[in-house]
């Protein structure tokens, strides 16, 4: 229990940290200033080897302020054994541009994307990797043509005390049109497992572009569903 106090004790200096910095940057966004970035992701099973894969992500400029964007991503994914897994699908993303203050730009973006995804276990520790293609382009605009990229994630997670595990991971985006280099994602947390099908984590993420880069306070809730389950299927049957 003690631990756990002090784990969350730990959580809350660094978010408060963030937050305070935020108040001595005011509004203006040429300045830099922290962000919020809140992400619910979840894979519900249908199948010995099929799932349906949801994440939702909104993205604030200042701590849970300034609207920057919202993002909902859902496929299909197919297990190849307990270790392997290829994911389709598609996602749709709208954003806040900010030119000035006063006047942001909305648009949106519609997705299709492929991935592969390999889990490791070394020990108490696990470290997965993901390769992913995506293809986007803008929605109701006179330019709309395709852009593709890359990505590589690296993940480790490895418990720390009971229900309680460090969690951290970098990606790397690369464009392949125009410039190569996108963006790369580095982020650094904690987590707990609340259920054994729900867990919460959070810590900093920095999202590194070729010339500015943006500080951001990162809050995950991700949840596991198996509708295949004999127990589901009874209640669904006593309740129909």
């Amino acid at each position: 229990m003690g631990f756990t106090k002090c784990y969350f004790s730990v959580l809350c200096s660094v978010v408060l940290l963030i937050a305070s910095q935020n108040c001595l940057y005011g509004q203006d966004f040429s300045e830099h200033q922290p962000g919020s970035w809140f992400v619910l992701s979840g894979n519900t099973k249908i199948h010995e080897q099929w799932s349906i894969p949801t994440v939702a992500i909104i993205k604030n400029n200042t701590i849970w302020e300034n609207y920057g964007f919202s993002f909902v991503r859902t496929g299909a994914s197919f297990n190849l054994d307990a270790s392997s897994t290829f994911t389709g699908g598609v996602a749709f993303l709208n954003m806040n541009s900010y030119t000035d203050t006063t006047s942001p730009k909305n648009s949106s973006q519609f997705w299709i994307y492929g991935e592969y995804s390999l889990k490791s276990k070394f020990g108490k520790s696990s470290i997965s990797q993901r390769w992913r293609v995506e293809n986007y382009r803008p929605i109701h605009s006179e330019n709309a043509s395709p852009n593709n990229r890359v990505r590589y994630r690296l993940q480790f997670v490895r418990p720390v005390h009971k229900n309680v595990y460090f969690k951290c991971y970098n990606e790397i985006i690369l464009n392949l049109e125009e410039e190569t280099f996108n963006q790369n994602r580095l982020f650094i947390g904690m987590g707990q497992k609340l259920t054994p099908s729900l867990s919460m984590d959070i810590g900093y993420l920095n999202r590194q572009f070729s010339k500015v880069r943006e500080d951001m306070v990162q809050v995950g809730l991700s949840f596991y569903i198996d509708l295949t389950k004999k127990d589901l299927a009874l209640l669904a049957e006593a309740n129909p």
